[in-house]
């Protein structure tokens, strides 16, 4: 049950992919997918770690997935 997930527990189900260079995002949703939830109900529970929030920022801006650095900021909070 994910209620008793925790940043740190999906990181470590999905560092794995992260090995193979599948990025942050992609890994996220493929593993909301596996689990059969919402990537809303992930994205709350990944929200708690600053480290894997400024991971996902990161990609965002690289990738060109939002056009300026204070619209990923709104994302993130």
């Amino acid at each position: 049950m994910l209620d008793t997930q925790t940043p740190e527990k999906i990181h470590h189900e999905i560092s794995d992919k992260l090995s193979k260079g599948v990025s942050y995002i992609d890994a996220l949703v493929e593993y909301a997918k596996e689990k059969n939830v919402e990537i809303e109900t992930i994205a709350e529970i990944v929200k708690k770690s600053s480290i894997i929030k400024e991971k996902i920022r990161t990609e965002a801006i690289k990738m060109k997935l939002v056009k300026t650095e204070q619209n990923v900021n709104k994302l993130c909070e």
